[in-house]
């Protein structure tokens, strides 16, 4: 299997380089996390490279690879093709993911960090590691996310193949 996802590799570069609709979506993604991470920037007061890995934040990273590739079917097939229905599907289940389930889990997180600091100042012991509580988004950042990755995914596709 290795062997084979090496060989497809060499067999692609061996060609020229070629923009590949794959190129576009990772154009995307790295384009919205440094985003994310200057707007942190500016909100924090402070540069922390790690927000370039985090979830949660401004603008929707998953909203925004989703919809990027949303936007790709779509200018690849058309709004009526079976594909296109998938990844809408898929971009709405990111989306609600986003906002939902994800905020759940940070109430969890939240509830499960005070607690453990309470027992720790009750039993005055040190532990380490608390939760990670910046794991959702709000409404707004899953809007921003999906027009960050649909606009520049139409951007980029009439730059590359159309113009």
């Amino acid at each position: 299997m290795i062997q084979y996802a090496i060989d497809a590799f060499r067999d692609y570069f061996a060609q020229g380089f070629q923009m590949s609709p794959i190129f576009i979506v990772i154009t995307v993604w790295c384009i919205i996390q440094i985003v994310k991470v200057i707007i942190d920037l500016i909100r924090y007061k402070r540069f922390y490279i790690g927000h370039i890995f985090a979830s949660g934040g401004f603008p929707s990273f998953h909203s925004g690879l989703a919809s990027s590739v949303t936007m790709l079917v779509r200018l690849e097939y058309g709004f009526g093709s079976v594909l296109f229905a998938v990844a809408f599907a898929f971009s709405v289940l990111f989306a609600y993911d986003a906002m939902n389930l994800r905020y759940e889990t940070w109430q969890h997180a939240h509830y499960i960090n005070d607690l453990r600091l309470e027992l720790q100042a009750i039993l005055q012991k040190k532990e380490k590691g608390i939760l990670k509580e910046r794991i959702w988004h709000t409404p707004l950042e899953v809007a921003w996310g999906i027009l960050f990755g649909s606009i520049l995914t139409y951007v980029f596709y009439y730059i590359y193949f159309i113009g």
